[in-house]
């Protein structure tokens, strides 16, 4: 934190409104795969943009806009996570809709998605989903809209 206080930069709400827009305009309801590929990379020149933001406010106290920084970096966190995940589940599910993969997977994708932060690099791992707990059993459906 000190050093974001500390030190000249950009200002974090430059690279929020590149990672938002990022976002809207690859990682909408609607994938595929090359915008998908295109938004990670994106997001990445967002994580070197962000190695150069400052925090204007060198208050110690009550201080919004750090706490907006550091949100900002958070933000790029969960962004690219949600990207690596769609860009992975090659299947059409719920909300996740992909051009190239119009039909659900149960047999490949009844998981969770998960992310773990090796070395700064994201690193995609799955775990089952329970479909029976202590009151019922719970049977996937398709949805459609």
């Amino acid at each position: 934190m000190e050093e974001l206080l500390e030190s000249d930069g950009i200002n974090h709400a430059e690279v929020r409104a590149d990672v938002q827009e990022t976002m809207t305009d690859f990682v909408n309801v609607f994938r595929e795969e090359g915008n998908l590929k295109q938004a990670l990379e994106e997001l990445q020149q967002a994580r070197r943009e962000y190695q150069d933001v400052a925090v204007a406010d060198p208050s110690r106290t009550f201080n919004t806009d750090l706490i907006h920084t550091i949100e900002t970096r958070n933000i790029i966190d969960l962004a690219e996570a949600i990207a690596a995940g769609a860009l992975a589940r090659t299947e059409f599910r719920g909300a996740h809709w992909r051009k190239e993969h119009q039909e659900r997977k149960d047999d490949e994708w009844i998981k969770h998605t998960m992310l773990a932060w090796n070395d700064g690099e994201p690193e995609l791992y799955y775990k089952p989903v329970e479909l029976e707990g202590d009151d019922q059993v719970y049977e996937p459906k398709e949805r459609s809209y």
